[in-house]
């Protein structure tokens, strides 16, 4: 009796936890999740492949439940532990995952509009959609404005604390336009909402591409003038892939939109051939980002150590938007060789992704996911 009542007692404990230590990290693993949805649908548009295709609606689903899920407790944290909120704000690497609850609405929204058209009804469809646009909108751009803010502010960050998820806040508004392009494309191409859209996207661009910019000199500085992260914040090296891999993918939805008619007397054929180009050199960054990443991980691996920790799943969503790119590439200059490039890369994905799943499955299991850092 004494046994029972110490592992409820545990339980209980384990539970009361949950709201005070989830931290905002935990909606990486749904950014990443979705990412892999997208990037199964792809390869199952691509192949013919119907096994595939419902593996994809899969991982959209689960991204929809994890989230949910997730917002339970984020939301109940900000009311009752404000002040390990304020916490996490004023951290100069914690607080960059704040975004990753917005970007994962709009990531979902890119999820469900690959892999639901037929399943959900038009209608609901695109309430849904927008409702994700809007909010994740909203939420990145607040959430980028505050975290910019508090950095720039806060007078105890030094050079030693650059990492790539740094990149998270400012990069977040990269991913605005691939569900507000879609949204253009399909349903409101040629109106004055869609318009509004499309303006809203391309600002959103334009904040997310001149911040990778900034951002990425001071942490380029850092690592060749500190030394490698511990090894906690190894895989956010591969956050580095991300920028210019979703903006390839963008650049793909960027011309739907404006072949759908978003107006502003713009000529589309030239602006259509130079973004091509345009896309070639930022996916060849992407493509050689991806390979150092694997030295950087090999130098990890063979000098140092690389034990298990939540931040694994940083791999997950750079890795699915360079696999998406890779096949809005092969879209683009219609080269069999990018479809490859797709498949192999969904493939790794899959691997990396339930390596994680596991990995946390088990922290979550024996305890040690919802503990003071």
């Amino acid at each position: 009796m004494s046994a029972s009542t110490t592992r409820t007692g545990r339980t209980e404990s384990r539970l009361a936890g949950i709201p005070e230590y989830f931290g905002p990290q935990w909606f990486g693993s749904t950014m990443g999740t979705g990412a892999l949805g997208v990037a199964l649908a792809l390869v199952a548009a691509e192949y013919s492949l119907g096994p595939v295709a419902t593996l994809a609606q899969f991982f959209v689903v689960l991204t929809a439940i994890l989230t949910v899920v997730f917002t339970i407790p984020w939301v109940l944290r900000i009311v009752t532990h404000p002040d390990q909120v304020r916490t996490d704000l004023s951290h100069p690497i914690r607080s960059q995952f704040f975004p990753t609850m917005p970007i994962t609405l709009i990531v979902l929204g890119v999820g469900i509009a690959r892999t639901m058209q037929g399943v959900l009804p038009a209608p609901v469809l695109e309430s849904v959609l927008v409702g994700l646009f809007v909010t994740g909108s909203i939420g990145i751009f607040g959430f980028g404005l505050l975290l910019v803010t508090i950095m720039f502010a806060n007078d105890n960050i030094g050079s030693h604390h650059g990492v790539f998820a740094w990149y998270i806040p400012p990069v977040s508004h990269l991913v605005i336009p691939l569900l507000g392009f879609w949204l253009v494309e399909n349903y409101y191409a040629g109106s004055a909402l869609g318009q509004f859209i499309f303006v809203v996207s391309l600002m959103a661009l334009g904040v997310g591409s001149f911040m990778f910019i900034f951002f990425g000199s001071i942490i380029l500085h850092r690592y060749a003038y500190e030394s490698l992260p511990e090894e906690k914040l190894a895989p956010t090296f591969v956050i580095g892939l991300a920028p210019t891999a979703v903006l390839v993918i963008a650049i793909g939805r960027f011309i739907r939109a404006l072949q759908a008619g978003v107006g502003f007397d713009l000529a589309v054929e030239p602006i259509v051939a130079s973004m091509k180009l345009l896309a070639i050199v930022l996916w060849g960054f992407s493509a050689w980002w991806f390979l150092l990443t694997v030295a950087i991980l090999a130098y990890y691996l063979s000098r140092r150590d690389h034990p298990f920790f939540f931040t694994w799943w940083a791999y997950t969503f750079p890795t699915g938007a360079f696999a998406i790119s890779a096949g809005v590439m092969g879209h683009l200059l219609e080269v069999a060789a990018f479809e490859a490039i797709l498949a192999g890369v969904t493939g790794l994905l899959v691997i990396v992704w339930t390596v994680t799943a596991l990995f946390t499955t088990r922290m979550i299991l024996r305890g040690h996911a919802f503990t003071p850092e």
